[in-house]
């Protein structure tokens, strides 16, 4: 049978499709990793990797190998952590957190001091995908918890609203609303509203606001991130309804543009965050969530 240590080889170069950096990341002789390498080929009987001078690629054998090497090499280090441990519940010494860039900055930004304060001997690896890559890459337990901007539909995922945040009107800094304190959904009847990329959710909140108030949604222009529909606004392509998070980091300290809270009727976004059902930790990455919304009270609607 495979080794422990011959799937971990595998996972560094399925990771860096590189020999050299697989066995720097695995502390290694290059040699000593092909040669693990080859000798796991010959254990399977298939082989796992094609090599060049070029490139390096995974067969498809070896790319679902290496997917289920990754939920092995998971439950191992859940293990040893337990082993290490007398309380079972305790968090693991390395968190591996997938987030959407539309969401992890605005709420780590805040919630990391305080999750670094009652975690202190846990180290938190963040990294961004796109949200239908982290739940695939959940699922196949490359993280152990991931943020979305919505809540999933996957069975076999927990998860726990972080924060319900309300999403504020953004318009150019010379826009007839600029002055209002705070505008009334009737007001936007007649405006260009510009849009993210279709998603359900708040996505679908906006059409429905459009209809509901007589404003127009742009099909014209398409934003793929806040940053994008921000620039899009204060550019004078329309406004844009922005998550108050957003507004709070990215927003307030803008020249060209305004943000101001809508009196009714505001759309909202829930940002939560994911896990696996079947993962060991499955408590205390409730506790681990419930610290995050502690965090975000101010900004969450359901608190008001």
């Amino acid at each position: 049978m495979p080794t422990l240590q011959q799937l971990r080889y595998l996972l560094a170069v399925a990771d860096t499709l590189n020999f050299s950096r697989a066995a720097e990341q695995c502390h290694v002789t290059q040699p000593t990793l092909s040669i693990q390498l080859k000798e796991l080929e010959a254990r399977l009987g298939t082989k796992l990797v094609e090599r060049s001078r070029t490139r390096v690629l995974l067969t498809p054998v070896g790319a679902e190998i290496a997917r289920r090497a990754r939920i092995i090499a998971a439950e191992i280090e859940d293990i040893r952590d337990i082993a290490r441990r007398e309380d079972p519940h305790a968090m693991q010494s390395l968190l591996r957190m997938g987030v959407v860039q539309t969401v992890g900055a605005y709420v780590l930004s805040i919630a990391m001091p305080t999750l670094r304060q009652t975690y202190r001997e846990t180290r938190i690896h963040v990294r961004e995908e796109r949200s239908e890559e982290l739940q695939e890459n959940l699922a196949d337990g490359q993280y152990d918890v991931i943020l979305l901007p919505e809540i999933p539909v996957r069975e076999d995922f927990a998860f726990h609203v972080l924060v319900t945040e309300a999403l504020h009107l953004v318009v150019p800094h010379d826009h007839r609303l600029a002055r209002h304190e705070r505008v009334q959904a009737a007001d936007l009847a007649g405006e260009t509203l510009l849009t993210m990329e279709r998603r359900e959710g708040a996505t679908d909140d906006v059409a429905r606001l459009c209809r509901d108030v007589g404003a127009i949604q742009a099909t014209d222009y398409v934003g793929t991130t806040l940053d994008t529909l921000r620039q899009m606004v204060a550019a004078g392509m329309g406004i844009a309804l922005l998550p108050a998070l957003y507004v709070r980091s990215e927003v307030m300290r803008e020249e060209l543009v305004v943000a101001i809270p809508l009196s009714d009727s505001a759309p909202t976004r829930d940002i939560c965050m994911a896990w696996r059902k079947s993962a060991q930790r499955a408590e205390t990455y409730v506790d681990f969530a419930e610290t995050i919304n502690g965090c975000l009270k101010p900004w969450d609607v359901r608190q008001a």
